[in-house]
């Protein structure tokens, strides 16, 4: 007979020496004997739960649960394990009771599973009401000031500050804080909390990742270069998993694209630790010939945002004798009317907020769809543990991401010869499809109106204007001293931009004023709605590009306005779409052959103003005529790609890189 107290015990000391499995026999050994007594298996159960086998402790704590209805600890880790099996609806069914009655655990849990099914207004109630009964507990704060830094970085700034006045050694407070002051625009304070947060615990990688962002906001370009080294320490440093920066952070500084490749593959193991079992068979019945393939568009961005700048009218210029379309929507409805336009022209509109990854991906299934084209990955507000379930025999990244997901469930990105030359085909982990006309699709094109006088948009009426409308986020120190050398050679020229941040922009002049450019030779442009500022654009006579992060969409908008381009193809995806439109458009002799060209193909249309308007001329005939503007001819080239990987997928063969 054996003895209970002693086996669990032993089963403990198993257990904190690393070995589970004979801990986990030891208390089956105990259940077996005693299959009533609730402690063993309330132990077995927590036991299989911390050793990721959520399953078979879900079937003991229903037992126990069976035995004991409302059995406060089984129902939280009951709530635990079915958020391990991303059943976030179940889980919060079982915490509502156990936070009604103030509990601060089941607070806490009860506010996560609700932030994982998006409900965000609930789930604050819940960290609240944390807050409330457990002010010294500091997940309240650190969780509702996470949450608020999607929508509301006031509100989050206040819960933030309050938060550190309770926990002032806490660092990650103190980095959030410097978040949401980011988000608000004051960047010194920013730099303020994020270096205190970081002399609180040095480990704190992404808050240095921040502090680099706040460098380059207030174009503190020495801060920026010494805190660049140590995020490449960390990077070399960092274990599996460990997220140093985002993708999207990582896009702006003068990463490689191998580099960039790592970046992404460490933000995928991030954003899902553990790949969830597919829920579509990869070799489930094809339609039938003839059909349609149905294909999926997964974005959060279906709202006023760069992402439907582009592809706004691809949905409905789809052929449905060849593709059947699902637009799938996880981000937020700001009221611009672009949801009711795309739900309009789709063939199914799926809002997936409020619900799960994997409910998410279930209704994915459901649609029936061959090709899911995942239009963002990891920018903000995206859901890519949704992909991660595989809802597609075929997944694809597209538009949103100007860099390799390096995530296992993407087979495809879509990009273009001159986005990703042969020698840069490194810099991706997943099969290529190079598409013909270039990778940027736009809305259509129409004639620019002509714009204000330039005296109201504060431009000298005789002088040669230089714009260049990439954010501020985009200006780093080797593009502004490019530009200041073309200004240097053009007296006459002034640089329009739009205005960044106070401190940058004092930053900025300093510089110029440094290298002989009176302050007055730098135009800011306010921030506009989109209309007026294409209708300001053409008031430009030439768009000069930046070297590190280039235009993308910035880049279109001045095609479209007929305003020439001048930019250099980069070492990497982000630094040539502006390369890649000017070929697809049909004007590659303004693509030079890095930065030093760039320059003097700058001064040399400077000064030839026949030249320039010759080339406005050209542009402007070529427009109606180029693909990228074109919809409707942009999806037959998305389509055929489509047509030929689904055709080999068919096959039995893996995904491989495609030349239309």
């Amino acid at each position: 007979m054996i003895d209970p107290e002693r086996e669990m015990a032993r089963a403990v000391a198993l257990a904190q020496a690393g070995k589970v499995k004979p801990a986990l026999a030891a208390l089956e050994k105990v259940v077996a004997a005693l299959p009533q007594a609730i402690p063993p298996r309330y132990n077995l159960a927590l036991m299989l739960l911390t050793a990721g086998q959520p399953a078979p402790a879900l079937r003991h704590l229903d037992r126990i649960l069976a035995a004991a209805p409302g059995h406060p600890a089984a129902s939280f880790s009951k709530a635990r394990g079915l958020m391990l099996l991303d059943r976030a609806e179940e889980a919060v069914a079982l915490l509502q009771p156990l936070a009604g009655r103030g509990d601060p655990e089941a607070l806490l849990a009860l506010g996560n599973a609700l932030r994982g099914l998006d409900r965000a207004a609930e789930a604050a109630e819940a960290y609240r009401a944390l807050i409330r009964v457990a002010p010294a507990h500091p997940g309240g704060p650190v969780n509702l000031g996470q949450l608020l830094l999607g929508g509301d970085a006031e509100a989050a700034a206040e819960v933030l500050t309050a938060g550190i006045a309770r926990h002032p050694r806490r660092a990650d407070l103190h980095a959030l804080l410097g978040q949401a002051l980011l988000r608000l625009g004051r960047q010194a304070e920013a730099v303020e909390r994020l270096r205190a947060a970081l002399a609180l615990d040095p480990g704190l990688v992404q808050a240095r990742g921040h502090l680099l962002r706040a460098c380059r906001e207030s174009a503190d370009w020495d801060g920026e270069a010494a805190v660049l080294a140590e995020l490449r320490r960390d990077l070399a440093q960092a274990r599996p998993g460990v997220l140093v920066l985002p993708v999207q952070e990582a896009l702006f500084f003068p990463f490689s694209g191998a580099e960039m490749r790592r970046i992404a593959a460490a933000e995928a193991a991030f954003r899902v630790p553990a790949l969830p079992r597919p829920l579509t068979d990869r070799s489930r019945p094809a339609p039938p010939p003839g059909a349609p393939l149905t294909v999926a568009y997964l974005s959060p961005d279906i709202r006023e945002h760069a992402t439907m700048h582009l592809a706004g009218d691809l949905f409905r210029a789809h052929d449905r004798a060849r593709v059947r379309v699902v637009v799938a929507s996880v981000g937020p409805d700001d009221g611009s009317g672009w949801r009711e336009r795309i739900a309009a022209d789709s063939d199914a509109f799926l809002d997936l907020r409020g619900i799960g990854d994997r409910a998410a991906a279930e209704r994915l299934v459901a649609a029936g769809i061959d090709l899911l084209v995942d239009l963002s990955v990891f920018t903000r507000h995206a859901r890519p543990g949704i992909a991660a379930h595989r809802p597609a025999p075929l997944q694809l990244a597209w538009l949103g991401l100007a860099a390799s997901p390096a995530a296992p469930w993407i087979d495809y990105t879509i990009v273009d010869p001159v986005l990703v030359p042969p020698g840069q085909r490194d810099h991706f982990a997943e099969a290529l499809i190079r598409l013909p006309h270039g990778y940027q699709i736009n809305q259509a094109w129409a004639p620019p109106v002509p714009p204000p006088p330039r005296a109201a948009l504060g431009l000298p009426d005789d002088a040669l204007v230089l714009g260049s409308f990439n954010g501020h986020r985009k200006l780093d120190r080797a593009s502004f001293a490019l530009w200041l050398e073309i200004l240097a050679a053009l007296p006459g020229a002034v640089l329009w931009q739009l205005a960044p941040p106070a401190p940058a922009r004092a930053r900025l002049e300093t510089v110029a004023e440094a290298a002989g450019i009176a302050r007055d030779r730098l135009i800011w442009a306010p921030r506009l709605p989109r209309a007026e500022h294409l209708a300001r654009l053409p008031a430009a006579d030439l768009f000069l590009d930046a070297l590190v992060c280039g235009a993308h969409t910035t880049a279109a908008d001045a095609l479209r306005t007929g305003v020439p381009l001048v930019t250099c193809a980069g070492p990497r995806l982000a630094s040539r779409v502006a390369a890649s439109l000017l070929s697809a458009v049909g004007l590659p002799e303004l693509v030079a052959d890095g930065p030093d060209g760039l320059r003097d193909l700058a001064i040399a249309l400077g000064r030839d103003p026949a030249r320039r308007a010759e080339l406005r001329a050209r542009l402007l005939a070529l427009l109606p005529g180029a693909v990228p503007f074109d919809p409707a001819r942009f999806a037959r080239d998305l389509e055929r790609a489509y047509a030929e990987i689904w055709q080999r997928h068919r096959a039995g063969k893996a995904p491989a890189d495609l030349d239309l």
